[in-house]
């Protein structure tokens, strides 16, 4: 009887869990807008400046050789569809110095403040559900998540935009 009690509790529990949603849109952007973007050359990026566009969340560290393998795949990527993709890098690396030489050496995309990374970054990373890096979150120009974690199709070769 306590089997049948067991199998009966972890059936309700795994069926609850498979019926969760994709964080909602409202969340991410509310989450994005509380952050300061910018671009390489220190400009400040706003979303309404990313409308239209494909966006990837990507979280990556310097720390991480996973992430210094991906993110010049993804920077190429970037390169050929900047008109209507744009990247938001949060970078999970543990000081600023070290965020700030990854980014100048690697990246062409725009990022969220180092400050705000180990803040609103981490509340990013769990609304999007994240456990690892590197991870890059699609969404589409309507801010909705259409690929969780799009790494691997990037190292797959698949077409951007990556949809799930």
């Amino acid at each position: 009887m306590k089997l049948l009690i067991s199998l009966s509790v972890l059936l309700v529990v795994t069926l609850s869990l498979e019926v969760e949603e994709a964080p909602s849109s409202p969340t991410i952007v509310h989450l994005l807008s509380q952050v300061t973007l910018t671009n390489k050359q220190g400009q400040v990026v706003t979303l309404d400046d990313l409308a239209g566009k494909y966006i990837g969340l990507y979280f990556s560290g310097h720390w991480c050789a996973p992430c210094r393998r991906m993110t010049p795949i993804l920077a190429d990527v970037w390169e050929k569809e900047q008109d209507r993709f744009e990247i938001i890098w949060v970078t999970m690396d543990g000081t600023e110095s070290a965020a700030d030489d990854y980014y100048s050496k690697s990246m062409p995309w725009v990022r969220m403040t180092f400050k705000e990374a180990k803040s609103i970054g981490w509340d990013l990373f769990k609304a999007v559900e994240q456990r690892y890096i590197p991870t890059l979150t699609m969404l589409d120009p309507d801010m909705n998540i259409i690929n969780k974690n799009a790494r691997s199709q990037i190292f797959g070769g698949r077409n951007f935009p990556w949809r799930q």
